[in-house]
């Protein structure tokens, strides 16, 4: 007779773990528990048997897999909760005491959470994280125009927008802006990084009244997590470029809000001369000197040696080509013997595609805009320096604060941006359109007629640039400035009509 098997120690009973029974394995607290899940990326399953797992009751309970626990279990941030929560029991007994002295030196020594080493756990190449930066931009975005509260820190929305606008500079730098849409959540935006999709969501510049029924204590965690994500994709974006990171920023023009252009993008290079630079001034000028003098002497005796050994080789170079026959020359073979008609035919296409791209980086180069203080400035502007346009706005006010690098009565000025349904003064020789105009032309990746797009005319339809889920990555929208064909038809039918009359 074999060995009775207990009842629930083999099959799928062990593969799951009630979420009960999983902090008090890890002795946490129910929120420490959740903030864990989020940082480590574990989330709950759900069971093939429920009812069997919870011994025969149908209550509704959360399930986790059991290697999923046992994988959180040696996670060292399970000690600095610990920590933290020693922290606030200190805090509050020095809060409670009135011992000044002891509340500075516990907040001075306070524990800080990093969360860098699961970045590199969660995405272990570049692509891995580009892959699911989707999530991280569409949060960072929208805390970055969150009114600052009690429920959301002022900090938090500094480095939420300082992220966000260095992300969107490095689209305008590499011209990979590809489709945007309007919608009523906000401004859905896809580029191309590295030939991997992005698309993120930024809502509009409204003011935005916080819910009461929001947990900002479970998006703060992941707001924690995709901070420290964009950063470091960021970084590897700047750097790839020789770009210093992070850039600098005009303090003058943050303040006046102008957007993209407070940013000072510079050569990396740059960046290590000038910490070079600050090193060698704080040696002794003596000390520098006799360096110097040093240097020059080595510089010299390397250039003499450099110049022997260069007239040795080509006086070598030169006998050996005198006693050698003429080089054979190669013959030239057709593309089509490597590969064939295919071939030539592929390379002839990926060539298209690539003058195709260039135009279509280049659209709005020459062009010159002025935006009005009623258009979505900071979105067109985005836009506009994304394809090589000039762009300018409105101040506010008479002495004009925040406005942008030339006025509007500037002669340069080909396009001006308004959504008014009429203007008391306008100027010759200047396109004045509506916004949906600079949309359309990324959508259609061409530069539409603005007569559609005038002062108060009907505007065509707004359409998606985003095919349906399995269909190809590239759909274009169709013109929509183009004729359907409709009226054509209708006067057809209506001559038919005269015929049948007669």
């Amino acid at each position: 007779m074999g060995k009775r098997i207990k009842k629930g120690t083999r099959g799928e009973v062990t593969q799951y773990i009630s979420r009960a029974k999983a902090v008090r394995k890890l002795q946490l607290s129910l929120p420490d528990f959740r903030r864990l899940c989020i940082l480590k990326g574990i989330y709950p399953r759900e069971p093939n048997k429920k009812k069997k797992l919870g011994g025969g009751s149908s209550a509704n309970k959360t399930y986790y897999h059991t290697k999923d626990i046992q994988f959180l279990s040696h996670e060292p941030l399970i000690a600095k909760f610990r920590e933290f929560k020693i922290f606030l029991r200190k805090l509050k007994k020095a809060v409670a005491k009135k011992e000044h002295a002891q509340e500075e030196r516990l907040l001075a020594a306070r524990p800080v959470l990093n969360v860098d080493h699961l970045i590199k756990e969660r995405f272990p190449t570049f692509e891995d994280a580009l892959r699911d930066v989707d999530d991280a931009l569409c949060m960072v975005f929208l805390f970055a125009q969150m009114p600052q509260a009690h429920k959301v820190q002022n900090q938090t929305v500094a480095k939420c927008k300082s992220l966000s606008e260095e992300f969107l500079q490095y689209i305008v730098q590499t011209r990979s802006l590809e489709k945007v849409f309007l919608s009523i959540k906000g401004i859905y935006y896809r580029a191309t990084i590295r030939g991997q999709p992005v698309t993120w969501l930024s809502p509009y510049k409204f003011s935005i009244r916080i819910p009461s029924d929001v947990d900002f204590r479970v998006m703060d965690t992941f707001l924690l997590f995709y901070t420290k994500l964009l950063g470091f994709i960021n970084y590897s974006l700047y750097t790839s470029m020789n770009l210093a990171y992070p850039p600098k920023i005009d303090e003058v023009r943050e303040k006046n809000d102008t957007g993209l252009s407070a940013l000072i993008l510079e050569n990396s290079s740059g960046a290590l001369e000038d910490a070079k630079t600050a090193a060698k001034s704080t040696v002794p000028k003596s000390r520098m000197k006799a360096a110097a003098v040093k240097d020059a002497i080595a510089s010299i005796e390397k250039t003499v040696d450099a110049t022997e050994d260069d007239n040795a080789d080509v006086a070598e170079t030169t006998a050996i080509a005198d006693t050698m026959p003429d080089a054979p020359t190669l013959d030239a073979f057709p593309a089509q013997m490597e590969g064939g008609e295919e071939s030539v035919e592929n390379i002839e296409a990926a060539k298209a595609g690539e003058n195709e791209r260039a135009k279509f980086t280049k659209m709005f180069e020459g062009k010159w805009f002025f935006l009005s203080r009623e258009v979505p400035r900071y979105s067109l502007e985005f836009i506009i320096l994304s394809f090589g346009g000039k762009v300018s706005w409105e101040g506010v006010g008479e002495d004009a604060l925040g406005g942008g690098p030339y006025g509007a009565d500037d002669a340069r000025i080909t396009h001006h941006i308004v959504d008014r349904p009429k203007l008391a003064h306008t100027h010759l020789g200047r396109h004045y359109v509506q916004p949906q105009w600079v949309y359309d032309c990324v959508n259609t990746r061409k530069v539409l007629p603005t007569a559609p797009y005038t002062i108060g005319a009907v505007l065509p339809p707004h359409l998606s640039p985003f095919g349906e889920e399995g269909t190809d990555a590239s759909f274009i929208p169709p013109d929509p400035t183009a004729p359907t064909g409709d009226g054509e038809e209708n006067a057809e039918d209506i001559d038919e009509d005269d015929d049948e009359d007669d």
